[in-house]
């Protein structure tokens, strides 16, 4: 039997939840446009006025799911936004998109404060768990925007 006292809280529960969601989206897309549209464009089909000067045409990435038989590899895409430990960056001319190195040895305590970018070859990063959460926010969009 429901008791009756209880559906406010549930209504409560699930309009925070729905909001919470609503927000990863959003910020799904606001990562997207920041760091993946200056050449993928802002609809995400490889076009953009940076198209033209790079060697190879980027990725139509609302196709993704249909050039791999109708299945999207949240997996497989997250590997590749992030960059880190692929192969495929440097034949596919995307840059790096996760950071190039974890903090210093010592550092990775929660709440860790990069330090300021002292060359562009020892940039600061973000900590890890930040990192992933952008990277899965962009894979979440991508989802999203998959055409049929």
């Amino acid at each position: 039997m429901i008791d009756i006292r209880a559906l406010p809280i549930a209504a409560i529960l699930f309009a925070a939840n729905a909001l919470v969601q609503a927000q990863d989206l959003d910020n799904g897309r606001t990562e997207f446009l920041s760091k993946c549209a200056e050449c993928h464009g802002a609809d995400g089909k490889g076009a953009s006025p940076t198209t033209s000067k790079l060697k190879r045409k980027p990725a139509d990435l609302t196709a993704l799911a249909r050039n791999n038989n109708g299945v999207f590899s949240a997996a497989a895409i997250a590997a590749i936004v992030d960059g880190r430990g692929a192969v495929w960056h440097r034949r596919l001319e995307m840059p790096i998109w996760g950071c190039r190195q974890g903090p210093p040895p010592g550092r990775q305590r929660k709440g860790y404060q990069p330090r300021p970018i002292e060359s562009l070859l020892d940039m600061a990063c973000d900590p890890e768990e930040v990192t992933k959460k952008r990277i899965l926010d962009i894979v979440e969009y991508l989802r999203r925007i998959q055409e049929k």
